[in-house]
């Protein structure tokens, strides 16, 4: 059994599910309920979101994203610094100045900011940048959020 829980409805709504095996559920239709599970408008915004997801082929557009951020990381990022780290995968990634400077995340994140790109940090002592861009954000938002980053970057180191 896996348990998934959060604003998986894709509205940020709560909801849960329960995926399990088929032979392993007894329930009749109605017989396991309750208001931690979900709601009417966490389902139907579930149900949108992923009519949403397919119709619009997220999958491929992901893809597409996760190749523009490694891109980017690899042509732009990396070279302002030997010691920064990046690592991620699809449209989760980190840039960690641990090997730097604890603070620079904080710093890079503040002079986000003031440009205008809202950025937190993570990790150990928070030494680590989150990029962590909506699955819907357009290419162009993209870029310009992470030209912002390599700016900050500069800026502060």
């Amino acid at each position: 059994m896996v348990m998934l829980s959060k604003s998986i409805s894709g509205f940020g709504i709560p909801m849960s599910i329960l995926l399990m095996k088929r032979e392993l559920d007894i329930f009749k239709p109605g017989e396991h309920n309750g208001t931690f599970r979900g709601n009417q408008l966490a389902f139907v915004g579930a149900k949108a979101g992923i009519e949403y997801y397919v119709n619009e082929k997220m999958d491929v557009s992901t893809k597409n994203k996760e190749e523009l951020i490694r891109a980017f990381r690899q042509n732009e990022i990396q070279p302002l610094n030997d010691k920064i780290q990046v690592r991620g995968i699809g449209m989760i990634w980190g840039i960690d100045f641990g090997q730097i400077d604890y603070d620079l995340a904080k710093k890079v994140s503040y002079n986000c900011f003031q440009n205008g790109l809202i950025i937190e940090v993570a990790g150990r002592r928070d030494a680590v940048l989150k990029l962590l861009p909506p699955l819907t954000i357009e290419d162009d938002e993209l870029v310009k959020g992470l030209e912002i980053i390599k700016k900050a970057i500069g800026n502060v180191m």
